[in-house]
């Protein structure tokens, strides 16, 4: 609901906020996800569930927190993990939420290089206590699955085996200095198959 003030501008009422503010909690909570997981920053992941929580993986059904534990192990496999988050619609019913968000997650492995699309949705069931929200049951939907055999082709874009290369949780980039930290070498990262003689992209 809406009303106006004095000068006729037009002002959503309280209700109308807490809900945006909710929906905004909401979404960041997801985002936060996203952020632990593609960083293995376990702390992080376990901080978007609450204690008592499910989640339905395929492989993995079982405690929600129990999964954060299943799902870094997988930094000794992976030299990267991405989730792309997009038509992410949220219904709120009081303190629970029901949120629907489309995922495409892209995993490359150190064995062979070759990477993996996975395309699903999250049906996440979430609640909100003491002012927080965090997903209480999600279920994975799985969509499609592609697997990319490796050529990395860094050199289409001159990529210095010297720049600023993705890591996990604590050596990516995001969990230093924001204003000035050191470059990185590729081979650090996991990616052996820099060649570090070309320059940085535009």
């Amino acid at each position: 609901m809406t009303s106006r003030n004095k000068r006729g501008v037009e002002r959503a009422d309280d209700q109308t906020l807490e809900a945006l503010l909710d929906k905004q909690a909401i979404q960041e909570n997801l985002m936060r996800y996203c952020r632990a997981v593609d960083r293995m920053d376990l702390d992080l992941m376990k901080s978007t569930y609450w204690a008592d929580g499910t989640d339905d993986h395929g492989r993995f059904v079982g405690n929600a927190h129990d999964w954060c534990n299943e799902a870094v192990r997988a930094r000794d496999k992976l030299i990267s993990c991405n989730h792309h988050i997009s038509n992410v619609y949220t219904e709120l019913d009081g303190a629970f939420a029901r949120r629907e968000s489309m995922f495409m997650v892209v995993t490359t492995y150190k064995q062979h290089g070759d990477a993996m699309f996975l395309g699903g949705r999250y049906r996440d069931f979430c609640e909100k206590r003491d002012g927080s929200w965090k997903v209480l049951h999600r279920v994975c939907v799985w969509d499609w699955n592609r697997e990319i055999k490796a050529d990395a082709g860094w050199h289409l874009m001159s990529a210095p085996e010297l720049s600023n290369w993705g890591q996990f949780f604590p050596n990516d980039p995001i969990h230093q200095n924001w204003q000035s930290s050191p470059r990185t070498n590729a081979a650090a990262s996991g990616r052996l198959d820099i060649s570090g003689t070309g320059s940085d992209a535009p």
